[in-house]
């Protein structure tokens, strides 16, 4: 009698996925239905949010604001996918396990749609994967939590499908900018002169000789050259990475064999089209480069110590995840950096 209670009405006010989700017995399609249901939803959210990106002019918003780097996007999105998903088995009485678990399916498809339809990058999709999955597994505990107590209606699954909508349009432009500093170190065995040799002149940067590392398997390049060259305008390092990126460094410090510090600039092309994810592209909107510092310290038999210290800028409407994961990544690419010339150095000219 309960059961019989639970269920959905025919007629007014039912949906097509309350018809396909009426009956026990197709527990496996009924499954299979919320998730594509929910990845479907996703999918046509990232594309709402991508248009009211280009229509923000005629629809009287601002270019600044965050759009899909939005609270609204980033995590509302998500938990309601894992929502969709929960109340599309909601016949079945999904268990806490479930509820939790099977939104990753949903969100994993609406990830591999994303990447397919290029809506988004491998980049980005590596990147915000974990955050998604978080999100998708509390909305679809909530939505187990509410049809366990309570009779969800479609009116108010409608309005939890606009919500995500709903707050991006209150969410604002981003100002939740964020400096942070990166300090990496290394004992070189070699002396200073050495290693400031490879330092200055960084050229011909074999694959083999970088190691391997999170960022650029997730698809960042690799640098394959860093050298220092005078301009009428003063020093620069010139930088070049694979895939036919780009940008300079405007020298603030240079002490010949101890110190050696820049400040990046990015050209509009340092990035060439399909190198980069727009939302992780260094120097732009969401991601920038501030002065890095390269100091040699000598130490006893001729060893030398090599440390970095990198600054970073993050931009978002969820700094707390971006930050951390702009850190891990940074850390990565920084000891990478120190393990290159460390490998260099020590190796006979």
């Amino acid at each position: 009698m309960q059961d019989q209670q639970n269920e959905p009405a025919p007629g007014a006010g039912a949906t097509a996925l309350d018809a396909i989700t009426r009956h026990p017995h197709t527990w496996g399609r009924r499954g299979w239905v919320a998730v594509v249901v929910g990845a479907l939803y996703g999918l046509l959210m990232r594309v709402v949010f991508g248009k009211v990106q280009v229509w923000a002019p005629w629809l009287g918003l601002s270019r600044d604001d965050g759009f899909v780097m939005s609270l609204g996007f980033v995590h509302l999105t998500p938990m309601v996918v894992g929502a969709i998903t929960i109340y599309g088995m909601r016949a079945s009485r999904p268990t806490w396990t479930q509820a939790a678990f099977a939104p990753w399916a949903a969100t994993a498809l609406m990830m591999i749609g994303a990447m397919v339809t290029l809506l988004e990058g491998a980049i980005c999709v590596v990147l915000m994967t974990p955050l998604f999955l978080a999100m998708a597994s509390i909305g679809g505990v909530v939505m187990n939590l509410v049809l366990r107590n309570t009779r969800l209606g479609t009116l108010q699954l409608g309005v939890l499908a606009v919500l995500p909508l709903l707050v991006a349009a209150f969410d604002g432009p981003l100002t939740a900018e964020r400096w942070q500093r990166i300090d990496r170190s290394v004992v070189v065995e070699a002396p200073p002169e050495r290693l400031w040799a490879e330092i200055v002149a960084a050229r011909d940067i074999r694959r083999d000789e970088f190691p391997r590392t999170w960022i650029h398997l997730i698809g960042v390049p690799r640098p394959v050259e860093g050298i220092q060259q005078m301009t009428p305008h003063g020093e620069v390092r010139v930088s070049r990475w694979e895939r036919g990126v780009h940008f300079l460094g405007h020298v603030t410090e240079r002490v010949e064999g101890r110190r050696l510090a820049w400040r990046y600039e990015f050209s509009p092309d340092s990035f060439p089209p399909g190198t980069m994810d727009e939302h992780v592209v260094i120097g732009g909107r969401y991601f920038d480069l501030g002065e890095t510092r390269f100091t040699l310290t000598p130490l006893p038999a001729g060893r030398t110590r090599l440390d970095i210290e990198s600054h970073f800028r993050v931009t978002s409407s969820f700094n707390g995840y971006a930050v951390a994961v702009a850190e891990f990544l940074g850390r990565d690419f920084v000891d990478g950096l120190l393990a290159l010339y460390k490998r260099r150095a020590e190796t006979p000219a």
